[in-house]
């Protein structure tokens, strides 16, 4: 049973690691209505992972030994997910970025197509009145 646990521990794992590189994808591609979704399913999994885990340690005894060996056998694993969480942050912040920069581009021209609609607009109310 106990390795039973130990295999569930690393499906959910590498049940995280396939949804980070799916939302890594999505990213990328500015889904983010799937974006959402991949974040959505890892919170659940989280919950899972945290009960699972606790089970584990539970097993083990709940010994500082456990807890070592717990660190041993999926610190590695874990580390790999910190370090696609980070990869995924910096897209996000850079996607973000650029977008950014998008919507100031599009407020400038917008400010100055209401700039030039004013002038025109303007200037043909008062050619309309010097007809009248």
């Amino acid at each position: 049973m106990k390795t039973d646990i130990h295999h569930r521990l690393c499906d959910l794992y590498a049940e995280w690691r396939r949804l980070t590189d799916i939302e890594g994808t999505a990213i990328g591609n500015e889904e983010w209505s799937r974006v959402e979704q991949q974040q959505r399913l890892k919170r659940e999994l989280q919950n899972q992972i945290m009960q699972t885990a606790d089970q584990w340690l539970s097993e083990q005894g709940e010994t500082e030994a456990a807890c070592a060996k717990y660190e041993r056998e999926f610190r590695p694993i874990v580390s790999n997910l910190i370090q696609r969480e980070s990869q995924n942050h910096e897209l996000l912040c850079e996607r973000r970025k650029h977008l950014q920069s998008r919507l100031n581009s599009l407020k400038q021209t917008g400010t100055r197509l209401r700039g030039i609609q004013r002038t025109y607009a303007s200037a043909g109310s008062s050619n309309w009145q010097s007809y009248s």
